[in-house]
């Protein structure tokens, strides 16, 4: 064999032993595709707490007004007609012109509309009529029987005759020796009702 096609077949083979697999450390991966790193873990963010809502503040109601022992709210028996007018609670004073000439107001304070009147020989403000829901502190409003009346006042009597069940009467007040209630009867209930000062002249 000549020289030029021994240096032939010696090329030949050295490039046939550059032909082959070159192995890398792990598996083999086909080619074009290339090795799957794994998924990072996600952790969910917590979900923002709601706080729960603040509770309203309670609305106090303004407490009812009483009629007795001393007077009714700031209103009290023997004011004069400037400390009564004071408080807020009076309106429309004016004289009247009969049964000694005592003073008058009306009383604009809670669920409607009452009166009070000023007996004018230094005693003030003297007697103070219920109105609405007003009742005494044993429970006496308008609208309450007779029996409940007894129940509260066993010294209640009629003006005119002690044995009636019907008409005007008059009661002590507990808690205030220099006053008294005023009450009415009619149909064995109570039709009017009345706080009034010993000596008041404004009311027979």
């Amino acid at each position: 064999m000549g020289l030029a096609a021994v240096m032939v077949a010696a090329a030949f083979v050295t490039g046939a032993c550059g032909q082959g697999v070159e192995r890398l450390d792990g598996a083999a991966a086909p080619d074009g595709v290339g090795a799957t790193s794994p998924s990072p873990s996600v952790t969910p963010s917590p979900s923002p707490s709601v706080s729960s809502a603040s509770p309203k503040p309670s609305q106090t109601s303004a407490a009812p007004l009483v009629l007795g022992p001393r007077g009714l709210g700031k209103l009290r028996l023997g004011m004069t007609v400037e400390e009564a007018q004071a408080t807020g609670m009076i309106t429309g004073y004016r004289v009247e012109e009969y049964l000694h000439n005592c003073g008058y107001a009306k009383i604009e304070a809670g669920n409607g509309t009452g009166s009070v009147q000023f007996t004018p020989n230094g005693l003030g403000l003297s007697n103070i009529h219920a109105y609405g829901g007003i009742s005494t502190p044993e429970g006496i409003r308008l609208g309450s029987t007779y029996t409940a009346v007894k129940k509260a006042y066993p010294d209640f009597v009629f003006v005119i005759d002690d044995r009636a069940t019907e008409g005007n009467g008059i009661a002590d007040t507990p808690g205030n020796s220099k006053a008294h209630y005023s009450i009415t009867i009619d149909d064995g209930e109570v039709t009017a009702l009345e706080l009034g000062a010993d000596g008041q002249l404004c009311q027979e």
